[in-house]
C-alpha cells in the first residue's frame, strides 16, 4: 500500500453546503455591521472568511489573528472617519479570523468596528457560555454558527474535494462519523489514504489508527498546550459525561477547557466536544500511555 500513489484532493474553492452560512454572513455585515461566526474546529470558519474576502477584495481586509493581537489591527486599515467624502461612499469589511475566545477581545474588535466606521466579522470557536456572554454584552451583534456537514453533504463534498476516492456506502459513513462532518479533518482524512482502493470501515479504521496524528493534527497541538490537570479531565471524559462534581477539577479549568472548544456541558454533564477527539485519546493512550 505504501507504495501506491496519494490520492490527489481538487485545490477547488468551491464551498459545497456553506453557502447559506456566507449568505447570512454577507447580509449581517450590512445590518447589523458585526457579525461573529462560531463553529467547531476544522468546521471551515477560515476558509468562509476567505471566500469573503475574495469576493470582495478591494474593500476587505482578512487579518490571522494567530499572528497579532487585538491591539495591533488598527495599522493598515484605513479611518474613514478622517475621509469626509469617502466615510459616505465606502463600506470596508474587516474579517478577524481566529480569534482567542475571550470576551474582553469580542468586545475590543466590536469597539475597534465602531472607531474606524467599519463592518467586522470575527471567527471565534464555539464555545456556549461565550456565545451567551456576546449575546449579553454586545446585544445588537449578529452570530451566525457553521454546522457540521451532514452525512449527505460528507459524501458530496468527498466526490468534489477527491473525485478518486471510493468507497463503500459504509466507508463514508465511517468517514463522515470519525470527522464529525469536519471539512478540515474529511481533507485530513482523505490526504493519507492511497488511490486505487475501495474503502470499506476496517481498512479505514486501519489508516486511521496507522496516521491518526496526520489526520487530527489540530487536535494533537491543542492538547500538548495543555496542563497535566486538563489532560487528566479529558482522559476521564473520554469513557463518557460526568457531572462537575465527579471530575477532580476547579470551576476555572472546566470552563477553560469549554472556552476552547473542548468539552461542553450538557445539562448537568460535560461531555467531550468532539468523537474524532475522543478518539484521538484513545489512540494516544494506547499508543504512548498518556495524551
Amino acid at each position: 500500500m505504501s507504495s501506491m500513489p496519494i490520492i490527489s484532493l481538487n485545490r477547488t474553492n468551491d464551498f459545497f453546503g456553506r453557502e447559506k452560512e456566507i449568505r447570512r454572513i454577507n447580509e449581517a455585515l450590512n445590518d447589523p455591521g458585526f457579525v461573529v461566526v462560531t463553529g467547531k474546529m476544522g468546521s471551515g470558519k477560515t476558509a468562509i472568511l476567505r471566500r469573503i474576502q475574495e469576493e470582495n477584495s478591494t474593500r476587505t481586509t482578512f487579518i490571522d489573528m494567530r499572528c497579532t493581537d487585538i491591539r495591533r489591527t488598527h495599522e493598515g486599515i484605513p479611518d474613514f472617519r478622517r475621509i469626509t467624502v469617502l466615510a459616505r461612499t465606502v463600506e470596508w469589511n474587516v474579517l478577524l479570523d481566529s480569534m482567542p475566545p475571550e470576551k474582553s477581545s469580542i468586545i475590543d474588535a466590536w469597539k475597534m468596528s465602531q472607531l474606524h466606521c467599519m463592518r467586522c466579522a470575527v471567527a471565534v470557536r464555539y464555545s456556549e457560555g461565550l456565545i451567551r456572554d456576546i449575546q449579553e454584552e454586545l446585544p445588537g451583534a449578529a452570530v451566525v454558527e457553521v454546522p457540521p456537514l451532514t452525512e449527505r453533504d460528507t459524501e458530496r463534498y468527498i466526490s468534489l474535494k477527491a473525485p478518486g476516492f471510493r468507497a463503500v456506502r459504509a466507508g463514508i459513513e465511517y468517514i463522515h462519523e470519525v470527522t464529525d462532518g469536519m471539512p478540515l479533518f474529511i481533507d485530513s482524512f482523505l490526504n493519507v489514504l492511497s488511490d486505487g482502493i475501495i474503502y470499506g470501515p476496517v481498512l479505514l479504521e486501519e489508516n486511521f489508527k496507522a496516521k491518526f496524528q496526520q489526520i487530527a493534527f489540530p487536535w494533537i497541538a491543542e492538547l500538548n498546550s495543555l496542563t497535566l490537570r486538563e489532560k487528566n479531565i479529558l482522559s476521564l471524559l473520554k469513557e463518557g459525561p460526568l457531572g462537575g462534581d465527579e471530575i477532580p477539577a476547579g470551576s476555572s479549568e472546566l470552563e477553560e477547557l469549554e472556552l476552547r472548544g473542548l468539552i461542553e456541558l450538557h445539562g448537568d454533564k460535560w461531555n467531550l466536544d468532539s468523537e474524532l477527539l475522543r478518539r484521538v485519546i484513545v489512540e494516544l493512550e494506547n499508543q504512548t500511555g498518556c495524551i
